[in-house]
Order: structure tokens, then sequence, then C-alpha cells
């Protein structure tokens, strides 16, 4: 058993992420503003904790990080969470740009500064950065978005580089359109969804239990030589680069 935790785990992608890691026996520590979607049933398991969150909040994010620093044995962090608004960049105020980095990439780094000192006394530990194909390929009218996924891209690169001979790897998963409620907002109407899933070479959209897949494989102890690699799990869509 492994002690994972998981922002943003109780709705879409990180949710999916969240059940098959307590399908296979570990223990998930959830980061998150709410229950969300998880089920009474989900929510006596033992081996699930879900800390209340709001990662754009400076004094509960600080809060979240002094329980944190109480958990001992941490094998896992998944970076996770939801996107800014849609909006072109140059209609953007810097406020908005603040506090996406805040709720995003400066949330992450918070995180992981705060755990990494008991992997690398462990000597192992897995990091995972759920982004998006976005930080590859830009989507219009997603100019926050697309900055933010390219930091954390960058970010991640980075931190992998720095850990890796404490035997911590880093690694991302970017998921195309997947069937989520983002993915909801982003969409305005069906035929949309239509043209999006037009461009996609297998002619569907992801369901989050397929990007939740190869993020548990990157979380494994298989995935041990894996590590500063982006993963995109988009059906073909990313064009090769």
């Amino acid at each position: 058993m492994k002690k994972i935790i998981v922002c943003g785990g109780s709705r879409g992608i990180g949710l999916a992420i969240s059940r098959k890691l307590l399908s296979q026996g570990h223990s998930v520590i959830v980061l998150s503003r709410s229950n969300g979607e998880f089920s009474s049933e989900e929510l006596e398991d033992s081996n699930l904790k879900v800390h209340h969150v709001d990662f754009s909040n400076t004094a509960s994010r600080e809060a979240v990080i002094k329980e944190l620093k109480e958990i001992s044995d941490v094998w896992g962090i998944v970076n996770n969470s939801g996107g800014p608004k849609r909006g072109a960049l140059l209609d953007s105020t810097v406020s908005e740009f603040n506090s996406a980095f805040e709720s995003h990439l400066f949330s992450s780094h918070e995180i992981v500064s705060t755990l990494l000192p008991k992997m690398k006394n462990k000597g192992q530990g897995r990091i995972v950065n759920i982004i998006s194909i976005t930080a590859k390929v830009p989507a219009l009218d997603l100019g926050v978005s697309n900055t933010l996924r390219g930091a954390m891209l960058n970010w991640s690169k980075t931190l992998s580089n720095e850990v890796a001979p404490f035997g911590i790897t880093v690694n991302n998963v970017l998921p195309g359109y997947t069937k989520t409620q983002r993915l909801k907002e982003v969409l305005s109407n069906e035929e949309q969804e239509k043209a999006l899933i037009a461009k996609v070479p297998m002619k569907r959209l992801a369901e989050p239990s397929e990007v939740a897949n190869v993020a548990c494989f990157l979380l494994s102890e298989e995935a041990s030589y894996v590590t500063g690699v982006s993963i995109a799990v988009d059906g073909g869509l990313t064009p090769s680069t």
C-alpha cells in the first residue's frame, strides 16, 4: 500500500485517479474544495481521507500545508486543478493571471516543497502533474489557461532534473478532450462538441478513467525509469513535435 496525495481528487479526472488508486489498495489523501462526487460509501473507506481546501485562497492553502507536514511516508503526489475561465489573452487581466497561477503552479510548488524532504529521505517517490494538451498546442479563447499550462510544463521538467538523483520521478499527463465538467464549461453547444470530436483521430472523447490509467501507471513502481516526460492522452489529436 502506498500513500498518495491527489489534488482536485473529488471530481472529473482527479476523481477517476482517486478511485483507481483505491481499487489498487492504496491510501489516498484528497485535497479538494468539497467531497465532490464521492458516494457516502466511498467516504467511509478507511483508505480515503478528504481535506477541504481552496487553492485560490492563501489562508486555506496554508492550513492544508500545515496538515501535510504531519503526514509521513508519502509515496506520490498528483497535482491537478480545474482550469481558468475562457477568454482571449489580450482581454485577460493581471488579477486573472495571478489567480490562475496561485491555484495551480504556486499551490503545486508549495505542496511538492512541503513533501519532498520526506520523499528524499526515503529515496523514492512519484510526482504526476495533470496538465493539458494545450501546454503544447494552445487552444483558441483560452489565453490564461494556455499560458499557465506552458509554465507548468517547464516547472515540472526542471523539477524532474533536480529530484532524479533521489529516486523521485516527475511526469506529466496531458489530457485531450475528456468527458468532464470542465469540458462542458468550455463548450457552448452540442455542435461545438461534434466539431471537436471530428478533429480527434479516434472520433470520440476520452473517459476520465482512460486518463487515470496513465496517471496511475506513472505513480507505480513499474514507472521507475520514466521521468521528465509528458504523455498526451488525446486519441491522437496532438501532432508530433
